[in-house]
């Protein structure tokens, strides 16, 4: 199991290595498309609507991969042993409701200790 600082770099790796995959690919095509319309196989109308879809293509297989991170993320968190905000919160309404009956007046019953 990857562990903290190393899990954090192993994300960081990943989301590099997609980011310049990415711009490597992005550069690409924009050389092949000018090529193509300098050739005029292409007209440049055409290019820009190829490049805009890529573009379009691109974010969206970031954003499908950036939620799979994430999901993936959050299940190898739940799996650590660490206490949750909704955890933190539970043991706080505790803390307050002890806190409330240590420091509750004392009715005539009880006596007061030295």
């Amino acid at each position: 199991m990857i562990k903290g600082d190393k899990m954090d770099n192993v994300v960081k790796k990943v989301i590099l290595l997609g980011l310049g995959i990415g711009a490597t690919t992005k550069d690409k095509i924009e050389k092949l498309i000018k090529e193509l319309v300098k050739k005029g196989e292409l007209s440049a109308k055409e290019g820009n609507k190829i490049k805009e879809d890529f573009v379009k293509k691109s974010k969206k297989q970031t954003d499908d991969v950036r939620k799979i991170i994430d999901l993936e993320l959050k299940m190898a968190v739940k799996k650590m042993p660490f206490a949750t905000k909704a955890d933190l919160k539970v043991l706080e309404r505790k803390i307050d409701k002890l806190n409330k009956q240590v420091n509750a007046p004392k009715t005539k019953g009880q006596k007061k200790e030295k």
